[in-house]
């Protein structure tokens, strides 16, 4: 097999970190095994131009198949967001970031006239709101999985602090705008051979708005063995919860600490909280005046092998989160034969089922909230509905696992190559 020559443009990426490093490291070290691929990227660790993680990995390991190159920001591209690494202007970023692009763009020509590439792959971050510039470079242009266009639904906003609402509200107005107005944005849509969308809510907005096809396809997947800790059924004396993530507005840990502020049932759990964010201390507080410290354990931030480990001993991953793509811990779940139990919205819709999760009903706040308590309290009564769960997530988990995606994403290679010479054919 004659493999393909594909550069790929993945802004975080790193072999230590979930999220968007994750997805562009799990798609890299799969697609690596059916393509030669050259990497741009700018981030390996928490800020843009943080190449230090990778670059030192790569002094101990190899990855065949993939040559990395580091991006890195330029001095005014560093000033700019350097407001935003000390938290004083977040929104820095943005500017910051698109001038990594053009920085991007740059090299990314000089390569183009020296080496011969089949195609591009924009991959990550998912968000749709930078599409950057290789798009121009005139090769066929692969896009996606994007998302980031969908928008908190408004009877979730009471989930957020006031500060937050109004971030959202500027959000949603931004999102509507540059939806339908970004020139950028229609030029790289016009010119993406193949569009993939990370989450059907995604791939209906783009349909709608500009007449774009894509493909559905969540932009992580399982990469690990499935497994299946049946010991920790045994003895049920507590239920253990583990809720995984950023401790911050969006992540919506206050409608779990609510729920069970309702659940008559409440003392048969153990919450697991795996992470850190700047609500830390007033979710904490929060937990004190509901009277629940003693069923909360609070693990920080945690290595992703101690992470894993964890989720295994758990009976029920929990998603409050009021916007999301496709979260990474699902699939960490799934690989330890962990349910999920959810909000029936983002990414969680498309993925989560009733028959091996529980999917609560989008409704006004209050209505979810106590949709959540009840379940919990069913399950305290019921928790062997959870051995059951656990058995048909192992059964359902193999179709998520990354062992099926090269497969996918060669078609949609040879699918973009094919409109890409049907579209030049057609000038």
């Amino acid at each position: 097999m004659i493999k393909k020559k594909v550069l790929v443009l993945a802004y975080m990426v790193s072999p230590y970190r979930g999220s968007e490093y994750s997805v562009a490291w799990n798609f890299l070290t799969y697609m690596s095994k059916y393509c030669e691929l050259t990497v741009l990227f700018g981030a390996s660790g928490s800020h843009m131009g943080d190449v230090d993680d990778l670059q030192h990995y790569l002094t101990k390991n190899t990855v065949p198949g993939v040559n990395f190159i580091p991006v890195i920001p330029s001095q005014f591209a560093n000033r700019l967001n350097l407001l935003n690494r000390n938290g004083w202007l977040p929104y820095t970023f943005y500017m910051a970031y698109r001038m990594w692009h053009r920085g991007v763009y740059k090299i990314a020509s000089e390569l183009v006239k020296k080496q011969e590439f089949d195609l591009i792959h924009y991959l990550g971050p998912i968000g749709y709101r930078e599409p950057g510039y290789l798009w121009k470079l005139g090769l066929p242009y692969v896009w996606g999985p994007i998302g980031g266009a969908n928008n908190v639904p408004r009877c979730l906003i009471p989930a957020l602090p006031t500060m937050d609402k109004i971030k959202l509200t500027f959000r949603a107005v931004a999102n509507w705008l540059q939806l339908r107005f970004s020139f950028n944005l229609r030029q790289a849509l016009s010119h993406s051979d193949v569009l993939l969308t990370a989450t059907s809510e995604n791939q209906q907005i783009f349909l709608k708005i500009h007449d774009k096809e894509s493909y559905y396809i969540p932009e992580n997947g399982i990469v690990g063995s499935i497994s299946l800790d049946r010991i920790k059924f045994q003895d049920l004396q507590a239920i253990h919860l583990i809720w995984i993530g950023s401790i911050e507005a969006r992540k919506a840990l206050k409608i779990l600490v609510e729920a069970l502020a309702k659940c008559p049932e409440a003392r048969k759990f153990v919450v697991h909280v795996a992470g850190d964010g700047p609500l830390r201390p007033s979710m904490e507080l929060k937990v004190r005046d509901a009277g629940l410290e003693s069923i909360f354990v609070w693990h920080g931030q945690i290595p992703r092998d101690k992470l894993k480990e964890l989720i295994s001993k758990c009976h029920l991953h929990i998603v409050t989160s009021v916007s999301e793509g496709n979260p990474t811990t699902i699939w960490e779940a799934m690989e330890n034969g962990v349910p999920t139990l959810t909000i029936d919205h983002c990414g969680m819709h498309d993925t989560i089922t009733q028959n091996f999760g529980i999917k609560l009903p989008l409704a006004d706040y209050s209505q979810v909230v106590n949709s959540l308590s009840q379940r919990l309290e069913e399950l305290a009564k019921q928790p062997m509905q959870l051995s059951e769960m656990a058995e048909r997530v192992v059964g359902e988990a193999p179709k998520y696992h990354w062992d099926l995606r090269p497969d996918f994403f060669l078609d949609r290679y040879d699918e973009a190559i094919q409109n890409s010479r049907k579209r030049f054919n057609a000038k």
